[in-house]
């Protein structure tokens, strides 16, 4: 089940690192074969959610709800991406579905998010659960970050919180790219606010992460980014 959220959070990084690199308009992302395969799966997942005979089934299905939510709007991004459009019928058709299970998703920009509900539910039912590592990932590897200092500083909260709670966790390097790139972002927008100590602090906290994942993670697909970012920060402002 973790493939999917490590699939899906690695096209979020790599897609904030390649600007540009767009898949080819001619290209079908989003068909109708592969939408009604997930939404067939949501509807299964949501139905099981409520009704599998035993309580561990019904939260891992309620888990893998979210999962397959996410691989739905992870191709329509992709989608909006590559053709700078969805077919509005394919669209209209896809959010009466979600409605139908209980499933909220809404276009933001450039991209489709999901609300996160179920990993949300899975925790608030099973805080200690099998899964609840995993639903914590998703929590705060996809929750908008926002664009004010205050929703910034909550994002890097949260990943430093899931840092402390579960130190051994298999995909750490990534939460640790993540938080590191969190700093950033509210490097930025301190700039924006021209408070110039408070955003070279922050750039700073990001350096200090990015040579820790390269130093602890030399081999995890974070490291070259990590890397790369690094340089970014050597080169001259203009």
């Amino acid at each position: 089940m973790k493939f999917c959220l490590i699939a899906a959070f690695m096209s979020v990084v790599m897609a904030a690192l390649t600007i540009g690199a767009l898949p080819a308009s001619a290209d079908v992302i989003l068909d109708v074969k592969t939408v009604n395969r997930l939404l067939s799966d949501i509807s299964k997942l949501h139905e099981d959610s409520l009704k599998a005979p035993k309580r561990a089934d019904r939260l891992e299905a309620l888990y893998g709800l979210g999962e397959r939510v996410l691989d739905l709007t992870d191709l329509m991004t992709k989608d909006l991406e590559g053709h700078g459009f969805n077919d509005p019928a394919l669209v209209e058709l896809i959010q009466r579905r979600l409605k139908e299970n209980g499933v909220t998703i809404t276009k933001d920009g450039p991209e489709w998010r999901y609300d996160l509900a179920a990993f949300r539910e899975y925790l608030r039912l099973a805080p200690t659960g099998p899964l609840a590592a995993d639903a914590r990932y998703a929590l705060v590897g996809f929750a908008d970050t926002g664009k004010t200092v205050a929703s910034v500083q909550k994002a890097i909260a949260d990943k430093e919180r899931f840092i402390h709670d579960y130190p051994k966790y298999s995909e750490m390097s990534l939460v640790k790219f993540l938080l590191a790139q969190d700093h950033v972002h509210l490097a930025r927008v301190y700039d924006d606010l021209k408070q110039k100590a408070a955003a070279e602090r922050q750039r700073q906290v990001a350096r200090n992460i990015y040579l820790e994942i390269i130093k602890l993670y030399p081999d995890s697909e974070e490291a070259g980014p990590a890397a790369d970012n690094l340089n970014v920060f050597k080169q001259p402002k203009p």
